[in-house]
């Protein structure tokens, strides 16, 4: 989180709040064009006064600069942390949100709901999308696509080509502004450091056009999907689907039955579930908003 407060030099203003032990930043990100009002790098104390005195000095000060609305937490954009648990507080996933049920209590006290909403599922590696990945990615080296395996140092090595592919296609999504490379490579990457990454990348005319990344959860209880992108021009052509069962299959060949698809936003088109003898271990987040 320390670091992550590097993160407000990109942003249009910043402002601390503390009550009591209880603090939130007031962040100004007109880059971020859905929500550029926001609160974030909060911590709350137990103290439901000084909570709600800490909050309304934010909206005060958000209403001031002429704001309608405030979302958070949001540590400047979705690159940063973001999201607070709302369910399944026992689980511990790799990176994921810490914080007590109280926070989502008492921001629902203070009359905010939730906005956007996530969740992290298990899913059985034997459902319907592996037979039909597996055709696909046939289909598509028959069209002269190509797919390579990276992992560790070599997945760390890709990252200059995994940004400029995420920026693309993560372009105009919720709580999403660009950050530059540099930004992404000191702050971004830090928390990958506790982990093995692996990662498979789509080749078409030996133009890198997409990926899937994952790792062991550093508890090795299960293997977790963290990101993955395709190109624009890409996304029709069933890339993502070829790029799917690969890794599939390389989670089964570490002995794995499932896999965590990790952070789903629940409100993007693309979103889709499986039936429920197929998910399992839900857990899920949300960002909230409140009308000034």
């Amino acid at each position: 989180m320390h670091q992550e407060l590097e993160s407000l030099l990109l942003a249009d203003y910043s402002e601390r709040f503390e009550v009591n032990g209880s603090e939130a930043y007031l962040i100004i990100n007109k880059k971020m064009t859905d929500h550029p009002c926001l609160f974030g790098f909060t911590k709350l104390q137990e103290s439901w006064e000084d909570v709600a005195k800490l909050f309304q000095n934010i909206e005060h000060r958000a209403k001031e600069m002429g704001y309608q609305n405030i979302v958070g937490p949001v540590n400047y954009c979705s690159w940063m942390s973001y999201r607070w648990t709302i369910s399944n507080y026992e689980t511990k996933l790799f990176p994921d949100c810490e914080n007590p049920p109280y926070y989502v209590d008492y921001i629902q006290r203070l009359g905010y709901q939730a906005l956007y909403t996530y969740r992290s599922a298990d899913i059985d590696i034997h459902n319907p999308m592996f037979a039909i990945g597996e055709e696909i990615y046939r289909q598509k080296l028959s069209e002269g696509y190509t797919f390579s395996f990276y992992e560790g140092e070599s997945a760390y090595a890709m990252a200059d080509t995994i940004f400029e592919i995420s920026k693309e296609a993560f372009r105009g999504s919720y709580l999403y502004c660009d950050i530059p490379n540099a930004v992404f490579q000191k702050i971004y990457l830090s928390w990958m450091k506790a982990i093995h990454p692996v990662m498979y990348v789509a080749y078409h005319d030996n133009k890198p056009i997409g990926y899937v990344l994952g790792y062991e959860s550093p508890d090795g209880k299960c293997f977790i999907s963290k990101t993955s992108a395709v190109l624009t021009q890409y996304q029709k052509h069933k890339i993502y689907t070829a790029l799917l069962y690969l890794g599939y299959r390389y989670v089964l060949d570490q002995g794995y039955r499932s896999m965590m698809y990790h952070f789903q936003c629940e409100q993007k088109n693309i979103f889709r579930r499986f039936e429920k003898d197929i998910e399992s271990n839900e857990k899920r987040y949300a960002v909230f908003i409140k009308e000034l």
